[in-house]
């Protein structure tokens, strides 16, 4: 009896310490859990602090730069803002000069409308503007305020309907020419050949050292329009542009030129009125005397030549539209100074060439 007593104290006492391991292996889990999660949480952080320190550190390398053409900025404030992918305003004073600026927003960059997100500025004042799809030029022009013809001035060759994406436009930052100094040349003399006053043309080009023209640089000249073209504008000798204008509308052309080299016309309000050339839409009014006029619209053609579409009853397009030859645009009616039995009729004016319709 002794013997098996002991045995089964003995069979007690190991029961007892495997039942102490197993407990003692459960502590030791959960105790690795906690410092697991907690080596985690300290590692996280340390992972974002170090995070923003790259990102301030990127911010401030851009403001080391300090370029005299603020639109150079955009590539520093646009890499910080694809680190950082949060839309700020931020707004720095350096020693002698202030940068303000707009990081965007990391997704903003992938917005192919975004116009700012393909262009390249030049120390001339200039931007390199790379097509996107979808555009065209009424749409760039709107985009940076100039009109088409500015485009189409400092683009030699250029055709306003062949645009390819990934195709380089330079773009003025005001409406106006670009103008290639020549040997010899003054500022006054640029002055004069353009009939604009050299405070104008220095305003526009603020790195212009007038003492120092070199020859080949280029010049922006504020509304002007190439020399070259400058017979466009001449009332005495207008060119005559052969099947560039196609009849505006249907109804009895009367045929004789009255004053702004216009004709009229004639038939039931309400018929259409059609575009007689490609171009942009100048100026639209909808409402209104208007010197008699009433309601109507004003084209620029890329040759530079002007059509106006008066007397309207309703017009179809809005400035900043380009339109094609033979888009409608508006339609006949009676408003502003008309005369007889309905008045109603068009007033179709040519600027800058013979008005084709004359008999």
């Amino acid at each position: 009896m002794n013997i098996i007593d002991t045995l089964y104290q003995q069979l007690n006492k190991g029961k007892a310490f495997f039942s102490f391991l197993k407990d003692w292996t459960t502590a030791v889990v959960i105790i690795f859990i906690i410092l697991m999660s907690v080596f985690n949480v300290l590692f996280v952080s340390a992972i974002e602090r170090l995070g923003r320190y790259k990102t301030g550190d990127l911010l401030n390398s851009s403001l080391e730069y300090k370029p005299n053409f603020v639109g150079e900025n955009f590539p520093h404030s646009i890499a910080a803002a694809a680190y950082a992918m949060n839309p700020i305003d931020i707004g720095f004073v350096g020693e002698n000069e202030e940068v303000s600026f707009i990081i965007i927003d990391k997704a903003s960059l992938l917005n192919t409308n975004n116009p700012l997100s393909n262009i390249i500025p030049t120390r001339e004042g200039l931007v390199i503007y790379k097509v996107q799809k979808g555009d065209n030029l009424s749409r760039i022009a709107a985009n940076f305020g100039i009109s088409i013809n500015t485009i189409l001035w400092a683009n030699n060759n250029l055709k306003p309907n062949s645009l390819q994406p990934g195709q380089e436009l330079i773009v003025l930052p005001v409406t106006g020419v670009l103008y290639r100094v020549q040997s010899g040349e003054t500022l006054e003399d640029i002055s004069n050949k353009y009939n604009i006053s050299e405070q104008r043309i220095f305003n526009a080009n603020p790195n212009l050292i007038p003492a120092k023209l070199e020859v080949g640089s280029s010049i922006i000249i504020p509304d002007a329009s190439p020399v070259n073209a400058s017979r466009y504008s001449s009332v005495s000798k207008l060119p005559k542009l052969d099947g560039y204008f196609a009849i505006p509308t249907t109804g009895w052309n009367w045929g004789k030129l009255h004053n702004y080299n216009a004709v009229d016309i004639a038939n039931a309000c309400g018929t259409p009125i059609y575009a007689a050339a490609e171009g942009l839409v100048k100026e639209v009014l909808n409402s209104g005397w208007n010197h008699g006029y009433g309601k109507y619209i004003v084209i620029e053609h890329p040759n530079g030549a002007e059509t106006k579409y008066a007397h309207n009853s309703k017009n179809f397009v809005s400035v900043g539209d380009y339109v094609l030859k033979g888009d409608r645009i508006s339609a006949i009616g009676n408003t502003g100074l008309t005369h007889g039995p309905t008045g109603c009729h068009l007033h179709f004016e040519v600027r800058g060439a013979e008005n084709p319709f004359t008999k």
